[in-house]
């Protein structure tokens, strides 16, 4: 057994949590006109974002696609080092709600 990460199912993981962050920003900013230097920031490096419902889409989007890619990378280099470390774990895992031996 090994620690190796399933780093599609990593990248999903946190593309989602991304994506919901950058759309939640400028509705965030639509209702109540906070974080909207934060929107303009993140609008120089993401075209198209900034505070309306088309740029919360946009923003979902970049968010998205930004976060997946760079966590298929970092889950690919992590899972490239254990194979070049050699890094594994010696036993067997053991079985949660297994009965107890007396």
């Amino acid at each position: 057994m090994s620690l190796k990460l399933n780093a599609v199912k990593l990248a999903l993981s946190f593309a989602i949590v991304s994506a919901l962050a950058m759309f939640a920003l400028p509705v965030y900013g639509i209702y109540f006109a906070k974080a909207l230097r934060m929107v303009s920031i993140l609008g120089g490096v993401f075209p198209g974002y900034n505070v309306s419902w088309q740029g919360a889409g946009i923003g979902a989007l970049y968010g998205f696609v930004t976060c997946y890619v760079y966590a298929v990378l970092v889950g690919g280099l992590y899972n490239g080092l254990l194979v070049w470390k050699g890094i594994k774990i010696k036993g067997k895992a053991k079985k949660a709600g297994g009965k107890k031996k007396r």
